[in-house]
Order: structure tokens, then C-alpha cells, then sequence
């Protein structure tokens, strides 16, 4: 999300033939199909902008979604009423964003943050949301790179909190320790291409190439996040990922009357779809859904979302369809038009703007409500049974691995054990334990555990047992090891939209945040 206020300096042709009086003609995407979709295995992942909105639509659809992933995100509701009812743009920017020193930064404070909670709990109750219950359940995964000017670290440590308040901690992976910029950090972006930034760098199709450490494999942020929501998944496949679908947006997208519509509520015509060859043969699958950010519309940057943001690799082996819906940049030149020049998804009312009364963050929301309706479209043909299953008898949870970490937090993941009723894992100082101290505080349900609060530069040892309806435990795992990452340094990067990475002071800088190689955490600018 550049900015929600930039100045457009194109029109979209498809406006310009409603602007000429013409018969637009409708593209050459089919309707979309159904298939054998578990839907309340769904799950759902964004950046900037789309982090903001899978953020709402986990909250406002929690019943069917099993986890939620947000890249420079920030809490739920959190532009509130301001940009709609109070016509406050600039104090949802300073607030939700504040990286742009014309807008100086207005934390989110306990009063806010206690709103949007009562917010949330008041939808709840009314059935504008689902039940808040359901996020018990959720896996969350959070992401923010450290050189992030465009929206701050403190937004996205604002969502953590607004997590917590529903979530068990040892389901809230929280990844700040790498260096990125602005952007969807993606293992499949390719390198021959200038399409894929370095790492610390903000701009262009706002996809980055990163790594944990000089010399390690590139970061893979999918897959990160779908195994932290799933569980160990099957390898991804690299090669041969040719199963990307187009279909007709149009008929999902009503507007407020209830009529198809996609321009007035600033979706695009066609959205895109990954549908492996396992889910056209109607075998049971998943769906994910991944909401580009503001300028990463299939209008801006072509394919380069759908087809290298990271999620293709994973699905075709793991039978997983992947939903990649699609904004359109809009602009009131009409009346019946929002104000979205960067395409970015409604996360502040632009499709309600004199409603003071938040429908955009509900189930009503008019994107919300058309991104639901192509998942149910999507599920028409559930007959089937999750994709994943457990085999064998009861005993030791196999394959215990730290599927990612930080200098605060470990994440593990483990396959699941037939019987099994709940999981326990356990912490030791040294290899062979003792293995005494329970890192989990409540039983956990999946086969994902995050352990927190923990020291950096550290070396922790794991394993994990499984625990039957009687409550008995099986052996242990294997044991896994890990170091904790160095702290990050602490940043403090800003971004204009017009200019470009920035100094607090609004002066152009090319330079970046690093990690210095000194023993501990330095802060060493380059550029």
C-alpha cells in the first residue's frame, strides 16, 4: 500500500468506456467452478492493504477459517468510522499507517485499542460477525520486515495485540527480524527478473527476495504460514505450476442495491484462481485466499502476484486451491465511484463512505461480501473429508521440526497422531533434557505450537508428546534444536508516497536499516 491518497494519473479504460457511454465489453474469464472444498479449512493471507482486509474477513467469517497471515498489517477495525462518517483520511493514515511524515504519527493507544475490542465483541453479539469464539481456534501469522516505512512496526505490533486478546499465544507466530522493506517477501519470485527487490528495499511490484541469514535459502514466507496454519505439509514443487484459472469477478461483486457491479465497489472483472489437478478431480481440498496489497493488482503489476508470490508452489502438492481476488484502482469521476486510485482492497469505508457505521469491516461489507461469495462458490461440491489425515497407532508425534523462528519466538510444527486428543511440548536448556518444563500453557489442538517471550542468541531444545482422550501421554518425540536469532536492530524508516523512502524529516535517503556484524544488535545504515 504506497498510499491511499497519491494522486492518480490514469483512468482505467473501463471507466473511460462508461465515461463515453459505450457498452463495455465483458472479458474473456469463465464463470467459476465448484469443487470438493472442506470450507471451514479455509484460511486467508495479505499484504498491506490485503493485509488489513484478511484481517477483517478472517474476524467477520471466523466460523470457516482456520487461520489468518497479515504482511504490514495492523488490528481489526482500525481506521474505525473516522475516514467514512468523520471524513478523517489523514488521522486514519497517521494512526493505521504512520510512515509518512505529512501525516505525523498518532499511536494506537488503550482507549483505541479497547474500542475496536468493544466494536468487535458489539458485531459479534449482533451477528454482523461471527461469534469471536471461533477465533480460539485460529493460527495467526504476522509479518513485518524492520526496514517498513509505509506502514510501521508498531501498527503490526497493534495487531499482535488485538490477536492475543482472543487467541492462545502458542497459536501467534509474529516474524520481525528480517530486513524487508514494504513487500510480499516470496521464496518464488525469480531472481533473472527485476520484478523481485532486495530485500530492504520498497517499491516497484513490492515483492522481495530475502533470507534469515547471508548465505541461507531465500525466506519462504508461504511456506512459513500455510504450515504454521496447516501443519508439515507436503515439499512444494517448483516447476510445471500451469493450473492458474481465470473467472468472472462480475457476478460476485454486487454493490449496495444488490446488483453485479464490480466497478462501483472497486473490484476488478476477472480475478484468478490455482486449482491443482487433485481438486479438478474433485478429491478434497482446501482453499486459501491471498489479497494482493494496494498496487499489486493484476491492472498494475500483471501476473506477478498470482504467480510468484509463493502460494502456487505449495498447493499443487498439498491440494490446495489458492484464490487471488482482485481490486481495480477507482476513481470518482462518477458519482457512483470510490476514491481507490492504488487499488487498494476497503479497509477504511471508501465503498461506504457516508455510512458512519463500519459495514466495510463487517459481513456486509460489499469486497467482503463478493470475496465470500466466490468461496462458496468454490465449496459447492464439499462431499469430501479433510486432505489431511493421521495413520498408525497412537504414540510419538514424527517429525518434529522448528519451522521458523525469531529472536523471541520458535515455531514447531509435528505430524498428526491417530487418537491423539491434544498435544504437550517441552522445553530443555541442553540435548537430552531434562525434559521438565511444559512450554505450553493450555493443551494444544493442531500440530503447530509457538513458544514465546524467549531470550535471543539462545539455544533452546524441544520435544513434543501426544496426549489421548484419557489424558494419557504418549513417548516423546525426536528432539529438535534451535538458536534463537540475533534482536534486530531498532529502525525507524519512513515512506512518501511521492518521494520515496524517506528520512523523518521527509528527505530523500537511499539508505537502509541493517544488521551490523558486531556480537548483538547494531544498527548499521547502507545505501
Amino acid at each position: 500500500m504506497e498510499a491511499l491518497h497519491r494522486a492518480a494519473i490514469s483512468v482505467p479504460a473501463a471507466v473511460l468506456c462508461l465515461l463515453a457511454g459505450l457498452v463495455c465489453a465483458a472479458p474473456a474469464a469463465e464463470a467459476l467452478k465448484s469443487y470438493n472444498v472442506v470450507l471451514n479449512e479455509t484460511s486467508v493471507s495479505g499484504i498491506s492493504s490485503g493485509a488489513f482486509m484478511a484481517v477483517q474477513f478472517g474476524v467477520a467469517n471466523s466460523a470457516v477459517i482456520a487461520g489468518v497471515a497479515a504482511t504490514a498489517g495492523g488490528p481489526y477495525f482500525c481506521a474505525g468510522d473516522d475516514a467514512a462518517g468523520k471524513f478523517d483520511l489523514s488521522g486514519v493514515l497517521a494512526r493505521c499507517m504512520q510512515g509518512d511524515p505529512l501525516y505525523p504519527k498518532k499511536s494506537i493507544n488503550k482507549r483505541q485499542m479497547t474500542r475496536m475490542l468493544r466494536q468487535t465483541n458489539a458485531w459479534a453479539k449482533s451477528g454482523k460477525i461471527d461469534a469471536t469464539a471461533s477465533l480460539a481456534s485460529q493460527r495467526i501469522w504476522l509479518f513485518h520486515g524492520y526496514n517498513d516505512g509505509v506502514v510501521k512496526a508498531a501498527v503490526t505490533d497493534a495487531l499482535y495485540a488485538f490477536y492475543a486478546h482472543y487467541v492462545n499465544s502458542g497459536q501467534i507466530f509474529y516474524k520481525n527480524n528480517l530486513k524487508a522493506g514494504h513487500a510480499q517477501v516470496s521464496a518464488a519470485c525469480p531472481t533473472t527478473t527485476t520484478m523481485c527487490n532486495a530485500c530492504d528495499k520498497t517499491g516497484g511490484d513490492f515483492i522481495n527476495l530475502c533470507r534469515d541469514d547471508p548465505g541461507s535459502a531465500l525466506y519462504d514466507a508461504a511456506g512459513s504460514l500455510l504450515q504454521h496454519i496447516y501443519g508439515t505439509l507436503n515439499p512444494r514443487k517448483t516447476t510445471g505450476l500451469t493450473r492458474i484459472v481465470e473467472f468472472s469477478q462480475s457476478e460476485f461483486a454486487l454493490d449496495d442495491r444488490g446488483l453485479p457491479d464490480n466497478l462501483r465497489i472497486s473490484m476488478a472483472d476477472t480475478g484468478y484462481a490455482y486449482v491443482p489437478a487433485d481438486c479438478e478431480a474433485m478429491q478434497p481440498c482446501r482453499v486459501h485466499i491471498a489479497f494482493h496489497g494496494c498496487q499489486q493488482s493484476a491492472e498494475k503489476i500483471k501476473s506477478a502476484f498470482y504467480q510468484f508470490a509463493g502460494y502456487n508452489e505449495w498447493a499443487d502438492t498439498n491440494r490446495l486451491i489458492v484464490l487471488y481476488p482482485q481490486t481495480i484502482a477507482s476513481f470518482p469521476v462518477l458519482p457512483t465511484l470510490p476514491a481507490n486510485p492504488q487499488g487498494c482492497w476497503d479497509w477504511w469505508g471508501y465503498n461506504d463512505f457516508f455510512d458512519s457505521q463500519g459495514k466495510y469491516a463487517t459481513k456486509q461489507g460489499l469486497q467482503i461480501a463478493a470475496v465470500r461469495r466466490i468461496l462458496d462458490r468454490l465449496a459447492g461440491n464439499a462431499v469430501g473429508v479433510s486432505p489431511a489425515t493421521s495413520t498408525g497407532a497412537f504414540g510419538p508425534p514424527a517429525d518434529l521440526a522448528v519451522g521458523d523462528a525469531t529472536h523471541r519466538q520458535v515455531l514447531l510444527r509435528w505430524r498428526a497422531v491417530k487418537d491423539a486428543a491434544s498435544y504437550d511440548v517441552y522445553r530443555a536448556n541442553k540435548a537430552g533434557g531434562p525434559y521438565v518444563h511444559k512450554a505450553n500453557k493450555a493443551p494444544i489442538a493442531g500440530t503447530t505450537f509457538v513458544d514465546s517471550v524467549l531470550t535471543p542468541r539462545t539455544g533452546y531444545f524441544y520435544v513434543v508428546k501426544a496426549v489421548d482422550r484419557t489424558g494419557s501421554q504418549s513417548a516423546a518425540s525426536s528432539e529438535v534444536s534451535i538458536v534463537t536469532a540475533v534482536s534486530p536492530p531498532r529502525c525507524d524508516p519512513y515512506f512518501s508516497p511521492m518521494l520515496g523512502p524517506v528520512t523523518r524529516n521527509n528527505q530523500r535517503t537511499t539508505k537502509t536499516c541493517q544488521l551490523g556484524r558486531a556480537r548483538g544488535s547494531v544498527l548499521r545504515l547502507e545505501g
